[in-house]
Parts: structure tokens; C-alpha cells; sequence
């Protein structure tokens, strides 16, 4: 049985994967209570990633550990770097299997989404920039590689409650007014949802670059919209407002989203319904 080492196996997307099949090692900056095969690793920290490949010795390495707090990267570019390019790097330089890499819509532009992979990168801001870079990486220190680029991964529930949607819910649910952007267009990723397309990477034997999102492109407000409607919320509490006038530290990209012809030519993969995930996990939580 082949063995996979997750990195940043405790946030959102690492906690929603389940691989298959595989032995499995998660590791995470820091341990949640009583998890089985768990490992501490800190990408940002050469010696200790050395380390825990040596002890462990992995076929696969899932890298989903990175500083995806946008305003966070753009206040701190050093931290960024140190983690989104250097711990990228790190991993590289002592690992020599299958490397899958999560990346970001980010890297793009925002002017005329949605992307394909054959479209040109044009990061405006430092999360985006070192994304990027972290791919760059991965192209130049992998002969065994996957670069899966998503956009507005969310999730309900579980540890952190971390996702846009999460917020959304919670805020509806205590009837506090909100204001959400409506020139922000994306297709939302649901965890379960790019797990289970992580896993078929795997199986398949991919390699190379893919883009992956859900099958609609729609606006954070309309998104918000229909939370608010699936959930059975007050969608008035929802106020639509412009990017700019949130006046963040970084810039986002607007007419954004991943096409996503190429993975279901190639691998077969049909992009989930937004609505249908939404409504499984209403289902689910009631």
C-alpha cells in the first residue's frame, strides 16, 4: 500500500480528505486531540521537514500547508514567501514522488475570467505572487507532478468553521445584517467535493496542471443569496456592496473562476453542482 504524507492535514480542505486505499500520515503545525498517525511538521523549517520524510518515507505528498489568509499575505510578505514559496521548496528538495500541489485562481488577474490553463498568470497581490512562485517550484524540483488550481474553497461546519460560507451562515443564523460583494465572480469548491478529485488524481496517475471549480460561475452575493435560501435564512440581511468599498490591504481578482474542460476530458471528472452540495449538507445538518 502506497503511503501519503498530507500536509496541513487540520485546516479546511486537509480535515474533509479522505484518501483511498493509501496509508495516510497527516501532519499540521500543531495536533487537535487524539489523531491517529499525525505528525507535527513546519514546512517553514528545512530540518524538520527533512526530518519527518526520512522517518516516514512517503510515495505521495498531498501539500495543502499554506498562508492563504489574503490580507495577512499582503501585510506580511515575508511570512508568505517563507511558507507558500520556501516551504514549497523545502518539501522539494528532500522529496523525489508524486507531488500534488493545490493552487489558487489567484494567479490570475481577475480581468477576464474564467481561466484555462493555457491562459496567461498575472498575480496582483502577494498571495497570488506567492502561489505562483510555489508552482513554479514545483515545475522546476518535480519530475512527478500535479498543480490543482481551485478557487473559493468552502465548507460548513467542521474544525475551524474557516469558509466564507461558514461565516455566512453563522451571521444569518443570529439575523445580523452582512454586506457581501457582488463583483467578485468565482466558482465556489466544496472540500468534500475537491477531495474526492484529489483522490481520482491519484488513481488516474495525472500529471501536469488542471483547473477545477463547480459548474457555476456566480458573484460572493449571489453565492450568499443562495446559502441564505437553501437554509432557509433571511436573504434581506444580505447587502450587496462593492469590492472597493471594502478598502482591503490587498487586491482581489474580479471576473475570476477556473473552466474546467480539461479535467473532465482528461480524467473524467464532472464539476459538482454548487446548489446539489449546499443542499446535501443542509440535509445533512439538520
Amino acid at each position: 500500500m502506497k503511503k501519503v504524507l498530507i500536509t496541513g492535514a487540520n485546516g479546511q480542505l486537509g480535515a474533509s480528505l479522505q484518501l483511498n486505499d493509501y496509508d495516510i500520515i497527516r501532519s499540521d503545525i500543531f495536533a487537535l486531540e487524539e489523531q491517529d498517525n499525525f505528525t507535527i511538521l513546519d514546512i517553514t523549517n528545512e530540518e524538520n521537514v527533512k526530518s519527518v520524510l526520512n522517518e516516514n518515507k512517503p510515495d505521495i505528498v498531498v501539500h495543502l500547508a499554506a498562508m492563504t489568509n489574503v490580507d495577512g499575505c499582503e501585510l506580511n510578505p515575508n511570512q508568505a514567501q517563507a511558507v507558500n514559496v520556501k516551504g514549497t521548496e523545502n518539501l522539494l528538495n528532500h522529496f523525489d514522488g508524486k507531488f500534488i500541489f493545490v493552487s489558487s485562481d489567484y494567479v490570475f488577474d481577475g480581468e477576464n475570467g474564467p481561466y484555462s490553463e493555457e491562459d496567461e498568470v498575472n498575480p496582483i497581490n502577494i498571495y497570488g505572487t506567492t502561489k505562483l512562485k510555489g508552482e513554479e517550484s514545483v515545475q522546476g524540483l518535480s519530475y512527478d507532478w500535479v498543480i490543482l488550481r481551485t478557487n473559493v474553497v468552502w465548507n460548513i461546519g467542521g474544525n475551524f468553521k474557516a469558509s466564507f460560507a461558514d461565516w455566512v451562515l453563522e451571521e444569518l443564523k443570529n439575523n445580523r445584517n452582512i454586506r457581501i460583494v457582488d463583483d467578485q465572480w468565482n466558482n465556489p469548491t466544496h472540500t468534500e467535493d475537491l477531495g474526492h478529485v484529489i483522490n481520482e488524481l491519484l488513481k488516474q496517475g495525472a500529471n501536469g496542471l488542471y483547473h477545477y471549480g463547480s459548474s457555476e460561475i456566480l458573484n460572493r452575493y449571489d453565492f450568499a443569496c443562495l446559502i441564505a435560501n437553501i437554509y432557509d435564512l433571511d436573504e434581506k440581511l444580505i447587502q450587496p456592496i462593492t469590492t472597493k468599498e471594502l478598502n482591503q490591504p490587498a487586491r482581489r481578482p474580479l471576473k475570476s473562476g477556473l473552466e474546467t474542460g480539461k479535467i473532465e476530458r482528461d480524467l473524467g471528472i464532472t464539476p459538482s453542482v454548487l446548489r446539489n452540495d449546499l443542499e446535501k449538507l443542509a440535509a445533512r445538518n439538520l
